[in-house]
């Protein structure tokens, strides 16, 4: 068997890892490239022959997992995408969101003229991504499925967001059969809504991510410091802006005010959720509980995943009103990393205000404009203007969906049988070095980093 990494080696976007053996070829994820300009260049970058690949499975439904899944059909390829329950349901979503805002911009570039190309062309279309849909087929977990005469997979959960599942793929050698693993992105067991990761895996050899490769992440309860921080802002009647993934971090927040509240640590505040991606994410979280660690009750959730004062934002003028609106209040939107969307119209409008903080709940990747907060930058370029950075910019790691450092060694020793291998990708330069050296000295493991487009025969 031979795998060959065409994103997430040595970044953490992107993931795309081709299988080839027995003349089958299997895509594991199929992610957009995210971030930076030159980064997002690469999802323009040829990037295989789409009418050979013949099946691909995803770990989860994050765009930097799925989000090219569109192009490659609209290059042709037509073979089926296995998946869980609920990443089918959030893939909806994200590739139909995905694909409009990539229309947008295509529209957008043209009418301001600021694109080389003429006519400025978006990187798929909304029919697209439902042609993509139509592809996906959900399977169950811990069943093996045949993908060729000689090769198989199956799913088991892994804790980051709804539906992420481990993948892993068995193959037929000449002396029997072996087993690779790949993890996706893996859960840290911390979660309020998710199970923990399943352990106790067999496995060969282990794709391994590494965002986290080279923290720690405090073992605190994030209550107290969540509660710290809301208090503090609306004591002085400010704003918190809370930049969240529309899947899973916007989840986690809306029950961890819900607790605070009903525990009497923090006040009743209006809290908006502008972003209609992650209100449909959260219906979608509240209808699967077969990874919840919440029950329900009555056909209700308990805790509920809303805190009491909730309000959805659903159309765009409204998001522009709720901009102008005086605090105290809490607003939570998207993207994630400052990327794009409605967030950068809240912090262009609360940023210069020192009343007002903007709280990091999930990883900011290098060169991003949520990195450069974290980093102290004093002026942030949001929509071709300087903008002063004057609140309070502030961040909690205890709230990331990704297992740190010690949670990957953890999981690691959990394995049955192996791995005797580890390629480590999905990560950055000094993460992945960092995790392969404490793999190599605390487990003797021998593990490898992939070169992009590197080809790596098992």
């Amino acid at each position: 068997m031979k795998l060959q990494f065409f994103g997430a080696a040595q970044t953490v976007t992107g993931s795309r890892t081709l299988i080839s053996h027995r003349g089958s070829r299997v895509l594991v994820d199929c992610g957009l490239f995210q971030g930076p300009k030159e980064k997002r260049l690469l999802n323009w970058t040829p990037f295989i022959d789409a009418t050979t690949v013949n099946a691909m499975i995803l770990t989860h439904a994050h765009i930097d997992h799925s989000g090219y899944l569109p192009k490659l059909v609209k290059d042709g390829f037509k073979g089926p995408v296995y998946c869980s329950s609920g990443t089918q349901d959030l893939a909806r979503i994200l590739l139909l969101d995905t694909a409009h805002l990539q229309e947008e911009d295509a529209l957008y570039a043209n009418q301001s003229g600021y694109s080389h190309h003429r006519p400025a062309l978006p990187l798929f279309t909304e029919q697209d991504a439902l042609a993509a849909l139509k592809l996906l087929k959900q399977v169950k977990d811990e069943e093996w499925h045949p993908l060729s005469e000689h090769v198989r997979f199956r799913l088991t959960r892994s804790g980051h967001i709804l539906g992420s599942r481990f993948v892993q793929v068995a193959y037929d050698t000449h002396d029997g059969s072996k087993t690779v693993t790949f993890s996706g992105d893996l859960g840290n067991g911390r979660s309020q809504v998710l199970k923990p990761p399943v352990t106790g895996l067999e496995t060969d050899d282990l794709v391994l991510e590494a965002t986290y490769g080279n923290r720690v992440q405090p073992r605190v309860d994030p209550k107290i410091e969540m509660a710290s921080i809301i208090r503090r802002v609306a004591k002085r009647d400010g704003v918190l802006v809370i930049p969240a993934f529309s899947v899973g971090r916007t989840q986690e927040i809306l029950l961890l005010i819900r607790q605070l509240e009903d525990a009497g640590m923090i006040p009743s505040l209006p809290v908006y959720v502008d972003s209609p991606m992650a209100n449909h994410a959260t219906e979608i979280y509240m209808s699967h509980t077969e990874d919840h660690q919440l029950v329900v009750i009555d056909g209700a959730l308990r805790p509920p995943i809303c805190s009491s004062d909730y309000e959805p934002i659903r159309h765009a003028q409204d998001s522009m009103v709720l901009c102008m609106r005086k605090g105290p209040m809490i607003v939570i939107s998207a993207a994630g990393m400052l990327t794009g969307g409605r967030i950068m119209h809240h912090l262009k409008h609360r940023l210069p205000k020192p009343e007002n903080a903007v709280l990091f709940v999930g990883y900011q990747a290098e060169e991003t404009k949520g990195r450069l907060l974290q980093d102290g930058i004093k002026e942030l370029r949001i929509h071709h203007q300087n903008i002063p950075v004057r609140a309070e910019i502030l961040t909690i790691d205890s709230l990331s969906a990704h297992a740190d450092a010690d949670d990957t060694i953890e999981w690691i020793k959990s394995f049955r049988r192996g791995p005797k291998r580890i390629l480590l990708n999905h990560g950055e330069p000094d993460a992945l070095r960092a995790l392969a050296e404490r793999i190599r000295s605390e487990l003797g493991i021998e593990t490898r980093i992939p070169e992009p487009l590197e080809e790596i025969e098992l």
